[in-house]
């Protein structure tokens, strides 16, 4: 680890689509192909936020615009389809993973 916090970007919408998308209340700063865990959603919050599925996972994320982005599998780069998920209500966390391994193809 270097030492450097993670970056932090709170959620204002989650899409139920085959390509479920995150939109941010602000300027996220991601890039494609980093990872993020998303936090703070679900229905064990002290209200209810919706999207429990993505709640707590970390995905690869493919950056759409500055206040958007994709989630995919992070082994399988899959896009994660959400049409089947709770729908979301409000808040939610983004949070950036630490980069541990460079691969190379």
């Amino acid at each position: 680890m270097t030492g450097q916090a993670a970056y932090r970007a709170l959620i204002s919408a989650v899409s139920k689509a085959v390509k479920c998308q995150v939109t941010t209340t602000d300027v996220h700063g991601y890039t494609t192909g980093q990872h993020v865990t998303l936090s703070d959603l679900g229905n064990v919050m002290p209200y209810k936020r919706g999207m429990s599925q993505i709640n707590g996972n970390e995905y690869l994320i493919e950056v759409d615009s500055t206040t958007t982005f994709l989630l995919k599998d992070p082994i399988t780069q899959d896009y994660i389809d959400s049409t089947n998920y709770e729908t979301y209500v409000s808040d939610g966390r983004t949070n950036l993973e630490p980069s541990i391994f460079k691969w190379s193809t």
